[in-house]
């Protein structure tokens, strides 16, 4: 993707219908579910729809419990093309997932060189735990503002300054976040934070739930999307808010 002038504040593309949290995604993989981190964000999406699925299916994915899926781990895996991945773990947050069961998932990745995977957390810190990784893997973290306060309101996972640090100290050549759902933010502080992580791709979107968090006006967004773009680093833009943009 070319790089955007510094000096061009909005720029405007076509809206484009997104079916999935990261359109990229060719595959929610999810040998592990659940999590503890009580986003309550998550509680009208992740934990909604895997409420729709009924107590029948599995009463901890349910109720949202960390647990273990060891038939999934042996899954049938789509294979990745130029920028696509398999999100792993897309349900949950592998903070929660047993050490030794997350080494299972790290083998099946590993021999399945040919294909790219995702792995996010709130918690970075946990990647350390299983470095090195091969480089078919991508590690992300969410960071839905500079603002610690604010983000505790919403989320008992780390502030997110100490996610950003945690990823940007990580020795891992390929990283990712998203900033969604945006919450209300420094443009200059956000931006560095983000600029020193250097991840390959940054998604940004609004809160697509309805929840009642203070969120930027859009134009700020679009601030902080040419910003970003002009420290070199490629931003995938989702729906912000009422105004169909994407960037």
């Amino acid at each position: 993707m070319s790089r955007i002038d510094c000096n061009q504040h909005y720029v405007r593309y076509k809206v484009k219908k997104q079916n999935n949290m990261y359109d990229r995604s060719v595959k929610q993989w999810n040998p592990f579910v659940g999590c503890r981190f009580d986003c309550s964000y998550c509680r009208k999406s992740f934990q909604r729809m895997l409420k729709r699925w009924g107590k029948k299916n599995c009463q901890p994915c349910y109720n949202f419990e960390p647990h273990t899926h060891p038939l999934r781990l042996n899954a049938p895996l789509p294979r990745t093309t130029g920028n696509q991945f398999i999100f792993v773990c897309a349900t949950g947050d592998i903070s929660f997932c047993p050490e030794p069961f997350m080494t299972m998932i790290i083998d099946r990745i590993k021999k399945c060189s040919a294909k790219t995977f995702l792995l996010q957390s709130k918690n970075p810190l946990i990647f350390d735990k299983y470095l090195p990784l091969p480089n078919n893997v991508i590690l992300g973290t969410t960071v839905e503002t500079d603002n610690t306060v604010l983000a505790g309101t919403v989320s008992k996972a780390p502030n997110t300054m100490l996610r950003c640090s945690a990823l940007a100290i990580l020795n891992h050549p390929r990283k990712m976040v998203t900033i969604e759902p945006i919450m209300k933010f420094n443009l200059t502080v956000l931006s560095l934070w983000i600029k020193v992580i250097g991840p390959e791709f940054v998604y940004i979107g609004f809160d697509s739930v309805g929840s009642s968090f203070p969120q930027p006006d859009p134009r700020k967004a679009m601030e902080l999307v040419n910003r970003l773009r002009c420290y070199g680093i490629e931003v995938i833009v989702k729906k912000l808010s009422g105004n169909l943009f994407n960037y």
